[in-house]
Formats: C-alpha cells, sequence, structure tokens
C-alpha cells in the first residue's frame, strides 16, 4: 500500500507541539495510508510521542533548530534555513512528503510556498482558501481569498475560480460548482474596478458556473459553492463570520444558564444545541489550502488546538487523496 505523506511543521503555533502531535496521531490511527513526518525540536517531539501508541512505520521526526516566529517576516524564510517550516516545504519540494501542514506564521509561509514550492505555470497570485459551513446541510461554501493577496486584478479572481472549481469537483464531489463574486450589492456594477472586470471574465468563461455578485451577508446561507474575492474583503469577511458564530453561541449559552429553570429547560434541547454548535464552530474547519501553489501546502490557525489540528491535517489528507494539483493544472490549461 503506497503511503500518503504529509510534513507536519508543528514549531511556530501559539499553543506548541502537544495539540499538534496529538492530532496527527488521531489521523494516524484512523487512516492507516497515512504517514506523518514530524518536523520541528527532536527532543520535544521524541518525548510527546513516548507517551503515544502509534504504528512506528508510519511515523518520522526530523530536527530543526531554528523556528519561524509569529513576529518573522517574508525574509526569515531565507535567514532561518534550518527552521521547521523550511525543512517542511523542502521535504515537498523534494517528493519526500505530498503535501505541508502548518499553524506558523502566515507571511513567511507564503513567501515560502512561493520560493520553494514555486507557482502553478499561469499564476501570478495565490489564495488561502478555506470550507465555511453553511445552513444548507447539503452545501459547504468555500471562500477566497482570505488573506494571501490584497493587490489583486479581475483576471486572478477568475483563476481562483478555477482553481476552486476543480477543488469542489475532486474533494467535495460537485459536479458543476456553482461560483459568486462576493461584493457590495447584487448588480454587475457595483465594486471596484477589479470587480467589474472579474464579473466580465467569469460571465464569459464557459466552464465556469458564475451566478453572479453576492453579498457578505449570505456567505453563510450555502447558496453558491464558491464565493471570489480579493484577500482584503475576504478576511475580513471571514473574521467577522467566526467572530459572530463564536460570540452568539457564547451568547445563548449565557441565556440558557441564566437561572435553574431556563437549565432545567435546556437539558431537553441540549443535543439539539450541541448539533448547532458543533456545525458552526470554525474549528472544525480550521484549515485552509494555499491556492496558486505547485504542491499541496495548508495553513491552520496560529491558535489551533487539537481539534483545530486535526481538521487542517484531515483536509490535507483529502486533498492528497483527491489528486487536487493534477486537477487545478488541468483546469488551469483548459
Amino acid at each position: 500500500m503506497e503511503l500518503k505523506t504529509i510534513a507536519f511543521d508543528v514549531m511556530g503555533s501559539d499553543n506548541g507541539l502537544i495539540p499538534a502531535v496529538d492530532a496527527a496521531i488521531k489521523l494516524l490511527s484512523e487512516r492507516k495510508d497515512l504517514k506523518i513526518i514530524f518536523v520541528g525540536d527532536e527532543e520535544q517531539l521524541k518525548a510527546k510521542l513516548a507517551t503515544k501508541k502509534y504504528d512506528k512505520n508510519r511515523v518520522e521526526v526530523i530536527n530543526t533548530t531554528q523556528v519561524i516566529e509569529m513576529t518573522d517576516g517574508i525574509m526569515d524564510i531565507r535567514r532561518k534555513k534550518d527552521s521547521s517550516m523550511v525543512k517542511a516545504l523542502e521535504l515537498v519540494r523534494d517528493g519526500q512528503a505530498d503535501a505541508i501542514t502548518t499553524g506558523g506564521a502566515t507571511a513567511p509561509f507564503i513567501a515560502g510556498c512561493q520560493f520553494i514550492l514555486k507557482p502553478l505555470d499561469g499564476i501570478s497570485k495565490t489564495a488561502f482558501m478555506p470550507v465555511i459551513p453553511t445552513i444548507n446541510a447539503n452545501r459547504q461554501t468555500m471562500l477566497l481569498d482570505v488573506g494571501a493577496n490584497i493587490e489583486i486584478k479581475g483576471e486572478d479572481l477568475e483563476k481562483y475560480a478555477i482553481m476552486a472549481s476543480a477543488y469542489a469537483k475532486a474533494v467535495l464531489g460537485v459536479d458543476r460548482p456553482e461560483v459568486a463574486l462576493l461584493n457590495i450589492g447584487e448588480e454587475k456594477s457595483k465594486g471596484l474596478d477589479f470587480h467589474r472586470e472579474a464579473y466580465q471574465l467569469m460571465a464569459n468563461n464557459k466552464n465556469l458556473s458564475f451566478v453572479g455578485n453576492i453579498e457578505s451577508r449570505y456567505i453563510t446561507n450555502g447558496l453558491v459553492d464558491i464565493i471570489i474575492s480579493d484577500g482584503y474583503g475576504g478576511n475580513l469577511a471571514l473574521k467577522s463570520f467566526e467572530g459572530m458564530g463564536k460570540n452568539l453561541l457564547s451568547e445563548i449559552k449565557a441565556a440558557l444558564t441564566k437561572n435553574i429553570w431556563r437549565k432545567i429547560a435546556a437539558l431537553s434541547l441540549r443535543k439539539a444545541f450541541k448539533e448547532v454548535a458543533n456545525k458552526f464552530d470554525y474549528k472544525n474547519y480550521a484549515g485552509a489550502i494555499l491556492l496558486g501553489v505547485s504542491k499541496i501546502a495548508f495553513k491552520s490557525h496560529g491558535s489551533s488546538d487539537t481539534q483545530s489540528f486535526f481538521a487542517t491535517l484531515r483536509m490535507t489528507y483529502e486533498a492528497i487523496t483527491n489528486d487536487v494539483i493534477t486537477k487545478m493544472k488541468s483546469a488551469i490549461g483548459d
């Protein structure tokens, strides 16, 4: 059996390597065709792994002496050549791993993917693409870009749509993904110059199922499969969604536990509330693939816990399994 291999940079995130290792071991127990290469401080990693049960034939540890910190900039990718992030990227570049997962600093990660993994032919701008849960039980929505690039052209957004459509077909099994453009109104004349340019390009692209503009209030309604945005607007929309979801669940919990009578009444609805909370918990959708580079590269939140890292690693595994890079290359070349 051919193993799918993830190079896992476990250094540089806010919570240390313990939740990262816990998440990886959990996924290894569920996916027997998976191998994890842990990249980081060997002493810390082996101490943590010694407390776990796992198939030692599917785990490797590569020691590094440097860490890309959250405060580091893009040039630290070149300065810190023995960092866990750089070494993990090089493993993917050299074919020793199929993909990278990291919870490290965003800007150096994007730079490292550009310098080490290289862009796909015909792609000049990369895009982070998370999956967004929706109220439609039969549909998740992918939003991109959410922060990789803020200076953009209409043709870049069209290429985002092409790559995202290929991903949706491969991973989510959507035959013809519907695509919308995030804008301040539904009319095609709305937005800045690059919005209007992107609108025309996508509307005229027969390989895309473009349905027009969409406002941010409809992101979680499940109306479309893919929402295209520049990195600035997409990041604002994503962070607003995450914050509102967290605050709403907190307020509901506070209201239901305000007094003993509400607590008693809430017991009968506990299962229902748990289902909703789980569905919209961003930790279950914590990963974002960086589209536009020649290899599979996933970024998790810097503050990721075990649940978040597990979700990101699972998405990385699914991208490998469904050979998304080959399918995106084919779509771009059409």
